[in-house]
């Protein structure tokens, strides 16, 4: 990516914050099957609609992850581009 072309602010918290909730999620499933033997817990745990809390936690969490992570590499973009 050259400093010359900036990448839009919203592309950048897009890109960051699906990437954090993805690597997240697979870590958490990861940690699940050491834990327990097998993926069926996870079937298990989220019944009655936990899930939309579970997925609403993260994503909260993977935009507030983005919108930092977004600023700090804009600006390390603009420092590059002058000087």
């Amino acid at each position: 990516m050259k400093p010359t072309n900036l990448p839009s602010y919203w592309s950048l918290v897009i890109r960051f914050s699906a990437i954090f909730v993805i690597i997240v999620i697979i870590i958490e499933m990861i940690f699940e099957l050491i834990k327990v033997g097998n993926l069926d817990a996870v079937s298990v745990s989220f019944n009655d609609f936990t899930w939309l809390k579970y997925l609403a936690i993260k994503l909260i969490i993977g935009i507030a992850y983005g919108l930092f992570m977004a600023r700090i590499t804009l600006n390390r973009l603009k420092k590059q581009k002058r000087g």
